[in-house]
């Protein structure tokens, strides 16, 4: 048996017509982790913006909590008195997930008739990848770009899935302004409208739609001009003041709480590099701006405000690159109240999404390599009033 060894995992051929790449499902975690669910920045990973349930063969992940009991002290009352006060109640919701699948298949047609044809086999070999260690270790490559494919698109679904502006988009046109080709702007629709999974964004600005208070703080429309947040009528800090103030008793409260921050400021690219602007324009008679302005961010991508780390999300711009809009948004939220709602039976989060890739050796499929993977996933807010919402989206 011919075995070999990667950061994939293990490539074994036993015999037959098929070869079975099995991949290490640890490699896999940290893959999801660090691309998918924390795509970019692994900051977030340290903040803990993500809560993970694992639904196993149930389908649903249910979230309770129960409320606190408010108001019990009453004045004392005679023997014959019994007069309780306040219970707890459960506050039940839940979670579907939908079952996705990725197929992929490869052949080594795209290494052939390039200079990497020469990591390949010769004679009938050449359409074997794996016939040479070079080849193989060239397919090591490949399998990573393929991890972060299906990572990005993992991100994409939970976070942006079943928004309503890739309609808008799909219909106007609005996307077509990019470097979108048609069969991508295909794929992504597919993935995003198709599955039925609602992600984070999405469901924020439901919660605007459904008129809940703090999450319809105001971005004044002369306060933005086309992807940057110009600050006319209120200058960015004071956005920040809006967005605190409009936090509810219990997100209040848990700001200010001492020691690893519970909450954090999501904010667009916009917001953010008016932010440091803001820094560096009224505050630079201070050594630490001054390095800042030399160096940037002691941590790339968040800054702090009142004590709330800044995040910035780059990868709201990308998305609204994608689909032709300019987005500008500020989300205060306490750390792990973004649900990610998986099936996978794992102790470690997403510990067996892995991915099964055969090559086959029958003469008229010519080596091509087959993928597939499949799940069951959903997104949700764990509690509605431990965020905070202000948005502005500018469209075509």
């Amino acid at each position: 048996m011919l075995q070999l060894t990667g950061s994939f995992g293990q490539f074994a051929l036993i015999g037959g017509d098929r070869r079975v790449l099995d991949l290490n499902l640890e490699t896999t975690t940290q893959y999801f982790q660090e691309i998918a669910i924390k795509k970019p920045d692994i900051v977030l990973n340290e903040l803990g913006l993500y809560s993970f349930i694992p639904v196993g063969r149930w389908g649903k992940a249910k979230m309770n909590s129960l409320t606190v009991p408010k108001h019990l002290l009453q004045s004392r009352k005679n023997c014959l008195t019994w007069n309780p006060k306040g219970r707890m109640y459960m506050k039940p919701d839940e979670i579907t997930v939908e079952p996705v699948e990725y197929m992929g298949e490869q052949c080594s047609d795209a290494f052939m008739g390039e200079c990497l044809e020469s990591v390949l086999g010769v004679g009938n070999q050449v359409r074997d990848i794996f016939a040479t260690q070079e080849g193989a270790q060239l397919w090591e490559l490949a399998i990573g770009n393929i991890f972060q494919g299906l990572g990005d698109s993992f991100y994409e679904l939970v976070t942006f899935g079943m928004d309503s502006l890739i309609t808008s988009s799909d219909s106007g046109n609005w996307w077509t302004g990019g470097s979108t080709s048609t069969e991508d702007w295909d794929n992504f629709i597919d993935q995003q409208m198709g599955i039925g999974v609602k992600g984070h964004i999405p469901l924020i600005e439901q919660a605007k739609s459904d008129g809940l208070p703090h999450f319809n703080v105001t971005i004044a429309a002369n306060d933005v001009s086309d992807d940057q947040y110009v600050g006319t009528t209120n200058e960015v800090t004071k956005l920040f003041d809006n967005v605190l103030a409009a936090a509810p008793s219990k997100l209040r409260i848990l700001r200010k709480r001492r020691g690893n921050p519970g909450v954090v400021m999501l904010v667009s690219l916009g917001i953010f590099d008016a932010y440091k602007d803001y820094i560096v324009a009224n505050f630079n008679t201070i050594p630490d701006v001054y390095q800042f302005f030399l160096n940037g961010e002691a941590v790339p991508g968040i800054l702090r405000y009142d004590g709330t780390p800044v995040v910035c999300m780059d990868e709201w711009k990308e998305y609204d690159d994608m689909i032709g809009v300019n987005t500008h948004r500020v989300v205060l939220t306490a750390v792990r109240n973004m649900v990610v709602a998986h099936d996978v039976p794992a102790i470690n989060q997403f510990g067996g999404i892995g991915m099964r890739i055969e090559q086959s050796q029958e003469l008229k499929n010519k080596g091509i390599v087959h993928m597939y993977t499949n799940f069951r996933v959903g997104a949700g807010i764990a509690d509605t009033d431990f965020m905070v919402n202000a948005s502005r989206i500018i469209t075509p």
